[in-house]
């Protein structure tokens, strides 16, 4: 009797792991990197974090709020754009290319056009 309790639990544990998994992903250059919290089909971003050095010159992960979001998956480039903010008032745009697996993340300006540009590959995990 207490095998199957202890089935049963280990069953409803397993269903309650696999509704709530999610993918991990992180883009990197030279300068910083961008780490994608996604959920299980990739086709939602649920955190976006940007790495930055800290005053001591420790590379912390800083987490940018979500505020606009646009698909292309019905084009031929695939993937999505994303639009974020920092704690401090700084926009970007992230564009996901689905069938390159990097990103570009621009800059935005206080117009909304977008200033300064970086691609980041996706580091092996």
């Amino acid at each position: 009797m207490k095998l199957r309790i202890l089935f049963f639990i280990i069953l409803f544990a397993g269903i309650q792991q696999a509704g709530f998994s999610q993918s991990y992903f992180t883009y990197q250059c030279n300068e910083f990197s961008v780490l994608l919290k996604c959920n299980n089909a990739n086709t939602q971003v649920l955190d976006v974090q940007f790495s930055a050095k800290d005053s001591k010159g420790q590379w912390r992960w800083n987490k940018y709020d979500v505020f606009d979001y646009e698909s292309f998956e019905d084009t031929e480039i695939g993937g999505f754009i994303f639009y974020c903010k920092d704690g401090v008032g700084k926009s970007f745009a992230v564009d996901y290319y689905r069938d390159e697996d990097y990103i570009l993340v621009h800059a935005m300006n206080a117009d909304g056009s977008f200033g300064r540009e970086w691609k980041l590959m996706r580091r092996e995990e």
